[in-house]
């Protein structure tokens, strides 16, 4: 026996129009979803500290009172980042502090600050810093973006769309933050030359918003990044911290990006010097690194 059913033109003419309007913003959203962000090659996580170690002691001689209050000073900071790293235990993410015969606690700067009222013996003031590894506790290994923005830990990105390019082509480098943050960018050329490229002398951006994707170069920039002469291993590090990071003797080079006469680790260093001189203050820092090959050929 055959049934049949009375139907309305109305009726399916609303049942497709739901149909349609269910499934737009799906088909949207693949359209616009962008790929997935790499995390970096290498990274290096650090609290700097500002620490005032204490008084100089005016009966035994400066460079001894000095190196009591330089000692107290780091176990202050080795204590303070400990108990901020271990309130993050409880979002599944665990630590690991460097075993070095240093300790994982290094004086960036020194400084003795006036007393007040005058006529009272100087403080010894320490900028810190000190280094920490962050991990997954079951695996081990890098914790997911979910679980650092969770955590409230800077993770930025920087990346490249590929691993290796060849004579002439061109290079774009991609950043993003999942915090707003204060960055500087360098490229080191096989030889170990090392040039700021952000910011530069025609594109002075310094600070990043939380989620935006940034191009390198982009509008506003005069150069280009192209696999040439020298090839070889070609890196990207980026450094990023909520404070403002301190200025850095650089030469300007042609298309208005800056050349730094020392090396990688020089300019590392001078970057940290983000905690104003005599403040008590702590801020988060993070280099990330991005690595690429330039070979000869078409």
């Amino acid at each position: 026996m055959r049934l049949s059913f009375p139907v309305h033109p109305a009726k399916v003419i609303f049942l497709l129009f739901s149909i349609l309007s269910v499934c737009q913003p799906l088909t949207d959203a693949s359209l616009s979803a962008e790929s997935p962000v790499p995390p970096p090659d290498t990274e290096t996580r650090s609290f700097i500290l500002g620490i005032h170690a204490g008084t100089m002691d005016g009966k035994t001689d400066k460079k001894a009172a000095s190196a009591r209050l330089i000692e107290r000073g780091k176990q202050t900071a080795r204590e303070k980042i400990k108990n901020l790293l271990a309130e993050k235990k409880a979002v599944d993410l665990d630590f690991e502090l460097p075993s070095t015969k240093a300790g994982f606690v290094k004086v960036l700067r020194q400084e003795e600050t006036p007393s007040q009222p005058p006529g009272r013996k100087p403080s010894l003031w320490l900028e810190t810093e000190g280094t920490f590894l962050l991990k997954n506790p079951k695996t081990g290994k890098r914790p997911e973006a979910k679980t650092l923005d969770r955590a409230g830990f800077l993770d930025v990105r920087i990346w490249t769309d590929q691993r290796e390019y060849k004579n002439g082509q061109k290079i774009i480098l991609y950043l993003q933050g999942n915090r707003d943050f204060q960055g500087k960018i360098i490229r080191i050329d096989p030889e170990g030359r090392v040039h700021q490229i952000l910011p530069n002398n025609y594109r002075q951006l310094s600070s990043f918003i939380k989620g935006k994707r940034y191009a390198l170069p982009d509008e506003g920039d005069r150069y280009e990044l192209n696999a040439q002469p020298p090839f070889g291993l070609t890196r990207f590090i980026v450094y990023a911290t909520p404070l403002p990071m301190s200025q850095v003797n650089l030469a300007t080079t042609t298309g208005g990006i800056f050349r730094y006469r020392s090396s990688e680790k020089s300019f590392g260093r001078s970057v940290r010097h983000v905690i104003p001189s005599g403040e008590e203050q702590l801020a988060e820092f993070y280099e990330a690194r991005w690595e690429i090959k330039t070979v000869p050929g078409k």
